[in-house]
């Protein structure tokens, strides 16, 4: 029985851990963006700083999870939940990658006049964002019908920046003097839309678990 609460604590330290690593990828983006609308520089460094520490979150759990399997030898749904949690973190670790994509596009977009609202960047990324916190939300209160409405909603995402490339390449063609500003701009709706498809990865493996694994007490 104590080897059994043991393992419960640890996998819900494991959790707690990811969710933490979560909360610290989403304020990235957050911050990212910022920089890019406000063109705050000193922001945008912050942002590339704190990506080391979503990399050392990312090798603890990944060890962690290793530990896990090695020593407990976690059967059917443990096993499952920490096979999911060693996914997770590779698609946060990505959330986080692409936050500083964006933070490096405002830096660089410091040198052709800062950003210029030719499209509704903030838009899309308060969309993004929205999916994300659901898709967080889904997984530590294993809902299930909060992770339908990620995937449900990654529709909406593609929509947005299928129409902000259109008007961005459009802005192009019709003023080539905008043309790097495009491009950076449109690189940072793909980074947004890429961070959708990843919350996707998450909400599909929560519903994955939940289907066939009752939900965990804790």
């Amino acid at each position: 029985m104590r080897t059994r609460q043991k393992f419960d604590a640890d996998l819900l330290s494991l959790e707690q851990s990811l969710l933490s690593m979560a909360k610290c990828a989403g304020e990235m983006l957050d911050d990212a963006v910022r920089a890019l609308v406000e063109s705050d520089t000193e922001l945008a460094n912050a942002v590339k700083r704190r990506d080391d520490e979503v990399d050392v979150a990312n090798d603890q759990i990944e060890a962690e999870c290793m530990r896990l399997v090695i020593q407990q030898q976690p059967i059917a749904h443990d096993l499952r939940f920490v096979g999911m949690i060693f996914q997770a973190i590779t698609d946060v670790e990505r959330i986080a990658d692409h936050a500083v994509d964006i933070a490096k596009i405002a830096l660089e977009m410091e040198t052709c006049g800062g950003y210029l609202p030719i499209v509704n960047i903030p838009r899309l990324a308060e969309r993004v964002r929205a999916m994300y916190n659901d898709t967080v939300v889904a997984f530590a209160k294993h809902d299930i019908e909060l992770v339908a409405r990620v995937v449900a909603d990654d529709d909406e995402i593609d929509d947005l920046f299928h129409e902000q490339r259109a008007t961005l390449l459009a802005e192009m063609t019709a003023h080539p003097e905008h043309a790097i500003l495009c491009t950076n701009l449109i690189f940072v709706a793909q980074f947004l839309e890429r961070i959708g498809d990843r919350c996707v990865n998450i909400a599909e493996r929560t519903h994955q678990i939940e289907k066939i694994d009752k939900p965990r007490s804790k």
